[in-house]
């Protein structure tokens, strides 16, 4: 009987010390390595996507935004609690919490709410009273909570040199602009003490070197190449939130729109998807992916060689210079392809980052799941008409980006999603299906 007891005691103390290795507990220093090297600490309302996602990580865990929006497009509470707006989403009331204070100790009052959203959006008309806010805006936008929800809105304020200050679970105690950012936990912050003590972050670091790093150990959190994901399964891939798509500069010498034409015509995207970009992209014609709006299949992504040609005998054919970013490590061979692709259905395309431009090959990044509101951001940062929706429906959208389309000003490619890895001793690693880190939720294996 005795032996069996001691047996007994000997299953208990196993299983505790089980439960103990994978409790979450506080303490330690996350480290997490970036490929963007910023100058400052802020979002360019023309960020390149790896600066944009970079920033974005960076921020959210500097600052709070009103509302949060997740990947279904559900609007969720953060430093508004509750919301409502009126039959026509031109009038907007929120209730704030209570008590929320900026690190430097102000208190995140609805009046400075209310002073920072005013200087972002001037055309908004924001007023507070008490533990209340309200926006009223000139057009109806039934899309103003997931812009609320947009980094760009993050409630910060900032010191003379820059540096943010905001309500967030993280504090900034150094930076080193190109090179390194230190945040500390925010003790007592409203929404939780986030489990680790403090984030170092690298930048500058390409993916090759991250995943090294990885590797070593000497990084818990890295960014990644989505066409890697098959060989790790440590790596986390997003839906497709970039757009990679061929953009008309405006004085382009390919102003005969049957030359832009042709030239859509002319790409084969399934070579370039399979082999460059390795799978891991979905080729589109379309400015929105399908998981956002169900109707990518409207708009074709088959080449017609034929077609091509027959344009191009009814149209002027100057030789073009096609320019790419040379910080995409495949945008260089992706370009090539296309140039090939060109020269196949007659049309002189030379790839070069020299001289005058007349197409670009970019990468936008969607920044929402809410459709109408993603469509309205691409269109900005491509110098795009605004899309004008009258209704709320899937068939008003479709509308609205046919008729951005029909401007031939881009020619869409393929949404590609964005992807990161952890570390072994990194616990609770969840990204979204929208690319966002869960860094506060995070906990580090105990080293002792």
């Amino acid at each position: 009987m005795k032996r069996i007891a001691l047996q007994f005691l000997a299953l208990i103390s196993l299983a505790c010390v089980a439960a103990g290795a994978t409790r979450p507990h506080y303490g330690g220093t996350l480290r997490v390595t970036l490929q963007s090297a910023p100058a400052a600490l802020d979002l360019s309302a023309n960020a390149a996507p790896v600066d944009y996602w970079d920033m974005k990580h960076v921020l959210s865990l500097v600052g709070d935004t009103l509302v949060k929006v997740d990947a279904p497009d559900h609007p969720q509470p953060a430093l508004a609690i509750a919301w409502q707006g009126d039959s026509i989403a031109r009038h907007w009331q929120f209730t704030l919490q209570h008590g929320v204070k900026f690190h430097d100790g102000s208190a995140a009052s609805a009046d400075a709410i209310a002073h920072i959203l005013g200087a972002l959006h001037p055309d908004w008309t924001v007023r507070a009273s008490a533990d209340t806010l309200t926006i009223d805006t000139e057009a109806p936008n039934p899309s103003l909570l997931a812009e609320l929800a947009l980094p760009r809105n993050l409630i910060i304020t900032r010191t003379a040199s820059g540096i943010p200050i905001g309500t967030g679970p993280f504090r900034v105690v150094d930076f080193q602009p190109g090179k390194l950012l230190k945040l500390a936990a925010t003790e007592d912050c409203w929404s939780g003490r986030p489990f680790v003590d403090a984030i170092e972050i690298e930048f500058g670091k390409s993916l090759r070197d991250q995943a090294l790093a990885l590797d070593l150990s000497r990084a818990d959190i890295i960014e990644a190449a989505p066409q890697a994901a098959n060989a790790s399964p440590r790596i986390r891939t997003s839906l497709p939130v970039e757009l990679m798509a061929l953009v008309f500069s405006p004085n382009s010498r390919a102003q005969d729109i049957r030359l832009r034409q042709a030239l859509a015509f002319a790409i084969n995207r399934k070579p370039i998807q399979s082999v460059l970009l390795k799978g891991a992209a979905e080729p589109t014609a379309g400015i929105l992916p399908d998981w956002m709006t169900g109707y990518s299949a409207a708009f074709p992504t088959q080449p017609n060689l034929q077609r091509a040609k027959a344009l191009l005998a009814e149209s002027r054919q100057p030789s073009l210079t096609l320019s790419y970013d040379a910080r995409d490590p495949q945008a260089q061979l992706i370009a090539e392809r296309i140039a090939l692709n060109a020269r196949e259905a007659g049309i002189t395309l030379q790839v070069s980052l020299s001289g005058t431009e007349d197409l670009r090959l970019v990468r936008i990044a969607l920044p929402s799941p809410d459709p109408s509101l993603s469509l309205r951001e691409t269109a900005r940062q491509l110098s795009l008409p605004q899309p004008v929706l009258h209704g709320n429906t899937i068939d008003d959208l479709y509308q609205a980006e046919h008729t951005l389309l029909e401007t031939d000003t881009v020619i869409p490619l393929f949404h590609l999603p964005v992807a990161s890895a952890a570390g072994l001793r990194v616990h609770r690693w969840i990204p979204d299906q929208f690319g966002n880190w869960n860094l506060p939720d995070i906990w580090l294996e105990d080293s002792r």
